[in-house]
């Protein structure tokens, strides 16, 4: 059994035995005890983890990308390429709200399900954070236009390096790949790809290392995730929650799994089990940048995927393809109109619609992830903002899985752009062990 193997059944492991942990810290309740080991051995040890990966991504990025697209040979190739992957990204989404809004649409959780006392004691219980939130979506808007241009094209590029801008980085990457395609001094250009390949192989060998401690981190995430988000306000939307769930799984499996069979040609069998540590290391971090590395690696090593497809489709795809993401919305947005007694007409349903599909193609600049954008396309079809005080309880525990559908997503389309671009998956998989 290979090691590769053994790492990914660690994940495992660990993921059941953080579940299991955090139920039993859950049940004792928080005390003393409880409270101690989860700041001072929990949230420690899956924060090494996390910071970790973090750490090792915009050299990563910066890297591989760069490289990816100088090795392209020229601006028609990139431009085939960034139309392909960009197309996929855009109709994998509009699945995943579709599937989403038939869900919600169909099931209506959300009629009767709170009455209105206790849905404004929910209110008053996170007054604070709504209120953070309802600012943050304010800012959604400029975010999209004119916003953007200051978050992809940046005045001080060391200071979206540090600040974690992940679309200045990948414009600045793109950017210095052009710009070797382009230089005639072949010396200088050599001496680029050496150093840049350089960085790449440092950060792959980072990632080898980070990984050993992956089990035990896991372990101790989601026993902190648990711990802290445990069984109380769960049964209170547990057909929401349900709802949400089953999206992402006819998202993950049906969708993604006739990806896989018709567009791709490989077996989504083999797929979801050579690409296990991906979704173990997406559902316990709960960040698509932060598995980016795994990402990359188990498509090189388990798929035989080449690097100019990883280093190029990967970093878009973890900025703007947020499948699960999209899909979340629309139903969080829908069960809310259904609390609040908002009967949404068709043209707020495709308003809906084409608002959470654009925001969640990569709106730069808005801190928090999903949440303000979501009040954003809330306010804008008339449904309260206020209302997602009854979701926050249970949207960490969401944020894991809806993470797992947005990195499947990315790992599909590079698999995609990689056989439409002349490798022979099958035959790579035949000749590189699953296990």
């Amino acid at each position: 059994m290979s090691s590769n193997h053994l790492k990914s059944w660690g994940i495992f492991i660990g993921l059941i035995v953080g579940v299991l942990v955090g139920i039993i810290f859950n049940e004792i309740g928080e005390n003393s005890v409880t409270r101690w080991i989860d700041s001072n051995v929990l949230w420690p040890v899956g924060n090494v983890f996390l910071r970790s990966l973090f750490m090792i991504v915009v050299p990563l990025v910066f890297s591989s990308l760069t490289l990816g697209v100088a090795n392209l040979g020229n601006t028609q190739t990139l431009k085939g390429l960034g139309v392909r992957v960009l197309l996929f990204y855009i109709t994998t989404t509009f699945f995943a709200i579709l599937i989403g809004q038939s869900l919600v649409n169909t099931v209506q959780p959300g009629v009767g399900a709170v009455n209105a006392e206790d849905r404004q004691a929910i209110i008053e219980q996170n007054e604070d954070r709504i209120a953070s939130l309802k600012e943050k979506s304010s800012m959604v808007p400029k975010s999209l236009w004119p916003g953007i241009i200051e978050s992809v094209i940046p005045k001080n590029i060391l200071r979206q390096f540090t600040d974690f801008n992940m679309l200045s980085i990948i414009f600045v990457s793109i950017l210095f790949g052009i710009g070797m395609m382009y230089l005639k001094d072949e010396k200088s250009q050599q001496v680029l790809r050496d150093g840049l390949a350089g960085v790449a192989n440092i950060s792959v060998m980072v990632v080898h290392w980070v990984m050993k401690i992956a089990p035990y981190a896991v372990a101790a995430l989601v026993a902190s995730a648990v711990f802290k988000f445990g069984s109380k306000v769960i049964f209170v939307i547990a057909q929401y929650m349900g709802l949400v769930i089953v999206g992402y799984l006819i998202q993950f499996f049906i969708v993604y799994g006739a990806l896989l069979k018709y567009l791709v040609k490989i077996s989504p069998k083999e797929f979801y089990k050579r690409a296990s540590a991906i979704f173990l290391t997406s559902f316990s971090t709960a960040s698509s940048n932060g598995t980016m590395p795994v990402t990359i690696q188990v498509l090189q090593e388990k798929f035989g995927v080449p690097q100019r497809i990883t280093s190029f489709s990967i970093p878009i795809g973890a900025t703007f393809n947020m499948d699960g993401t999209a899909l979340f919305e629309v139903i969080a947005a829908l069960f809310i109109a259904q609390v609040y007694g908002v009967d949404l007409s068709l043209t707020s349903h495709i308003v809906l619609v084409f608002l959470v599909l654009v925001t969640s193609i990569g709106v730069a600049g808005v801190p928090g992830g999903s949440r303000p954008i979501l009040m954003m396309a809330m306010a804008a079809v008339g449904i309260p903002m206020e209302g997602i005080a009854l979701i926050l309880g249970v949207d960490h525990i969401l944020d894991m899985g809806r993470t797992v559908v947005n990195v499947t997503g990315d790992t599909v389309a590079a698999l995609f752009l990689a056989k439409r671009s002349g490798v022979d998956l099958n035959q790579n998989m035949k000749n590189i062990p699953a296990s």
